[in-house]
């Protein structure tokens, strides 16, 4: 009898550790650099379980031990501390990690490029729209050449002080203050006080090609617009594909890869052209596509660090990621007790 307890303890330990330790390598696995070896990873997360499950033994051991014990203090503090750092620090995070990863990644990666995909829609729409879309700097500008152009308008046909109408000294000056603005070169006809409309024809055509050369690095760039648009495609017909994996629940990390590739393109191109763009405001979505080396949504999901020791903790998770900590303890607490009972 004994022996068949201790037979299927033993069973059930292996069961519940190879659980744990499969989850501790699946969240390792996705955290450190590319490029280590699976079976090192693997090493590391048993040597860590094992370490953990003995931290546990000496707990339980200087505690239900009715008979003297040497140094039971000492074991039972460096049982916890075993624990603490093997187990509360490592494998618990790390198990709740990967099982939290693999439910939501699928949405994740969803919501994902839906995102990215209508801003850079804004760029495409924006970029192409008859009508000029320009950022603060822009608009700026073209305010003040306007407002110019109007006092070399109104000064031509005679409507402002000194109330002499043709090619004046004051349309000089304007002209001068647009030549400021855009840091243009054109020069006031010589026919003073003329009255000929070409001249002012000729103003007209001058300002405006000086202000679309300007404008040109506060507007939406053709590049840009085209390579939103490319962009918006691959990501929509990658998510084609994702969406009839996710279904089928055969989503692999290669294509996940992918998508954090494509993703991240995407991000770069809002990112260059956030002055453009309406970022919702109910969300952190302006901060989290234009901040410095911005890390997609796709990208931070990976990490067990940003999900449960950053976004966790600060409560940007619903209260259902509690569920899968204690999944995570459950998994674990039954294994200790297990090769407690051998």
């Amino acid at each position: 009898m004994k022996k068949i307890r201790i037979i299927s303890c033993g069973l059930a330990f292996l069961i519940l550790a190879g659980i744990s330790c499969w989850a501790t390598e699946q969240s390792l696995h996705l955290l450190l650099p590319a490029g280590w070896p699976e079976i090192l990873v693997w090493g590391i997360t048993i040597a860590f379980f094992v370490v953990a499950s003995f931290g546990t033994k000496l707990i339980v051991d200087s505690l239900s031990g009715q008979s003297f014990i040497d140094n039971r203090k000492l074991k039972l503090f460096g049982g916890v501390l075993l624990v603490l750092f093997f187990w509360l620090i490592m494998s618990m995070p790390t198990n709740t990690h990967t099982f939290f990863y693999n439910d939501k990644i699928g949405s994740v990666i969803t919501k994902d490029i839906e995102t990215t995909n209508k801003y850079l829609l804004q760029v495409v729409e924006r970029g192409t729209s008859s009508t000029l879309v320009l950022d603060s700097v822009g608009t700026q500008m073209k305010d003040q050449v306007e407002e110019q152009r109007r006092h070399i308008v109104a000064q031509f046909n005679g409507d402002e002080p000194p109330f002499k109408p043709g090619n004046g000294v004051e349309i000089g000056k304007h002209l001068e203050a647009i030549n400021k603005i855009l840091k243009s070169q054109i020069q006031q006809d010589l026919r003073y006080n003329s009255k000929d409309p070409a001249i002012l024809n000729k103003y007209h055509v001058e300002i405006n090609k000086a202000l679309s050369d300007a404008l040109k690095t506060h507007t939406i760039s053709e590049q840009s617009v085209i390579s939103a648009r490319n962009q918006k495609d691959r990501l929509s017909a990658l998510n084609d594909s994702i969406q009839d994996h996710i279904a089928t629940g055969s989503l692999s990390e290669a294509e996940i890869k992918q998508c954090e590739k494509e993703l991240k393109d995407g991000y770069n191109i809002v990112a260059t052209n956030k002055l453009f763009i309406d970022f919702d405001e109910k969300s952190d979505d302006k901060e989290v596509y234009t901040k410095e080396n911005a890390e997609t949504r796709t990208k931070r999901m990976a990490s067990v660090i940003d999900v449960f020791f950053v976004d966790f903790l600060q409560g940007k998770y619903p209260a259902s990621f509690w569920y899968y900590i204690i999944l995570s303890i459950l998994v674990d607490i039954a294994a200790f007790i297990f090769i407690s009972l051998l």
